[in-house]
């Protein structure tokens, strides 16, 4: 899930892109991988104390079946509240005792869920450490850190329960997920064998086509995924996480392409290179007529132009960062600080359509407005393909990639997204 996932980098010099021997294909999706959600219950207007609201896709399990769950696992909160350091080192703990010490004692965890592996709660721990140093000790971190396994494939999920104190915001890990991560890895490379992103060389070597090849990021992909392939079972779990991540990058670039057309015109049409090629062929458009055409007809304008410049020899490739292991932490930490910063009937009314419907019997303005303006979808398209579902995860999708870039990634952060994000009053980074 970059901000800017598509970069036609010296499209008039590099090699002849390879698509496989196929063109683009304009109703081109990509294979869905596990996503992240959040789940809230407490009281609001119209709802019962027991209703509960899911945001993400849809998973419907209750907070109640997840608190179950955890009893004998976590204990009782604690009364006294931890007042976060500006700035926690942090060092990998060696056992299961030591990390849960860290993170009650340096970043206010009240409840953590002793069953969870070692090296996953090292992973929480520093994606949480990371957000502290980040925010300068201001960020409100979880209550509770959950292992309970979800009948979905999701990698986490935010369960915010306002009315107990006892498990708070909970931070639960779907056990399922974090077993099975290399079987969806697994599935992720036959996919992208089945639909010419990857293909195997004499030796059986797992490559990209061109068109995916993006320097050292695709190489290190490459690296991982062959890895894998001829021995999984030498990778740890984090690991399995860390390569799930590239390749998630990678097709939130490959969807960034056809849901965010206009934005991908406009990065053409600065290379110099590509305006001479279209104008010998009598195709370098008008871009504010471009603007006044629906998204499908701009993505068929895209694909006509990228497929014009192919066949003349102008080389383009693919632009994506490498993924990031703590993406779902940093997205779902964005969920909670978004509900505190805009209260509990806002935050409710930024759902999908969906769940609007399920909880006030019709589609909120606010996500009306969000759903049906093509320049706002394409705004979305830009940060991942996950983030033009409803405001919130627009918001918890831009929060996420605020944090990578205060971490040091230095991905520019263009100026309607931000705008975008403070109008739905995005938390502070």
């Amino acid at each position: 899930m970059s901000i800017q996932p598509l970069s036609f980098t010296n499209a008039n010099t590099i090699n002849q892109i390879n698509f496989g021997n196929e063109t683009i294909n304009p109703n081109y999706t990509t294979q869905p991988y596990p996503q992240d959600s959040v789940e809230i219950n407490g009281k609001k207007k119209g709802l019962s104390n027991g209703q509960k609201w899911g945001i993400g896709l849809g998973i419907a399990a209750a907070l109640t079946a997840t608190a179950l769950l955890l009893r004998g696992k976590v204990g009782a909160a604690q009364e006294e509240v931890v007042k976060l350091a500006e700035h926690i080192d942090f060092t990998p703990a060696k056992t299961t005792k030591e990390a849960i010490e860290f993170a009650k004692t340096k970043l206010g965890v009240k409840n953590y869920d002793s069953s969870m592996p070692l090296d996953v709660m090292n992973w929480v721990n520093e994606g949480l450490t990371n957000i502290n140093n980040v925010r300068k000790g201001k960020a409100k971190l979880f209550d509770t850190i959950a292992y309970v396994p979800r009948d979905n494939n999701s990698l986490a999920c935010l369960v915010n329960d306002i009315s107990d104190p006892k498990f708070g915001s909970i931070f639960n890990l779907n056990k399922k997920t974090f077993e099975n991560i290399g079987h969806y890895i697994e599935k992720g490379i036959k996919y992208c064998l089945d639909q010419k992103i990857l293909y195997k060389d004499k030796d059986g070597k797992l490559c990209l086509y061109n068109f995916y090849r993006n320097g050292d990021v695709s190489d290190n992909l490459l690296k991982g995924l062959n890895k894998f392939n001829e021995n999984p079972e030498s990778f740890s779990i984090i690991d399995k996480i860390q390569l799930y991540e590239d390749y998630a990058s990678l097709g939130y670039a490959i969807d960034g392409f056809y849901d965010a057309p206009y934005s991908k015109l406009e990065q053409l049409l600065k290379n110099e290179g590509i305006q001479e090629t279209l104008l010998a062929h009598s195709k370098l458009p008008d871009l504010k007529q471009i603007e006044k055409l629906s998204t499908q007809q701009q993505r068929n304008v895209l694909v006509d132009i990228v497929n014009t410049c192919l066949s003349s020899g102008d080389n383009l490739h693919l632009g994506y960062p490498k993924g990031d292991k703590f993406r779902t932490i940093y997205h779902e930490s964005g969920h909670l600080e978004h509900h505190l910063a805009v209260g509990e009937q806002k935050f409710f009314e930024m759902g999908t359509p969906k769940q609007c419907i399920e909880n006030f019997g019709k589609v909120s303005d606010i996500t009306n407005d969000f759903i049906n303006s093509k320049e706002k979808q394409q705004i979305a398209s830009r940060v991942s393909n996950y983030a033009p579902k409803s405001p919130l995860e627009f918001v918890a999708e831009t929060y996420r990639k605020l944090i990578t870039n205060s971490l040091g990634a230095n991905e520019k952060i263009p100026d309607d997204i931000m705008n975008l994000y403070r109008e739905y009053k995005g938390p502070a980074v």
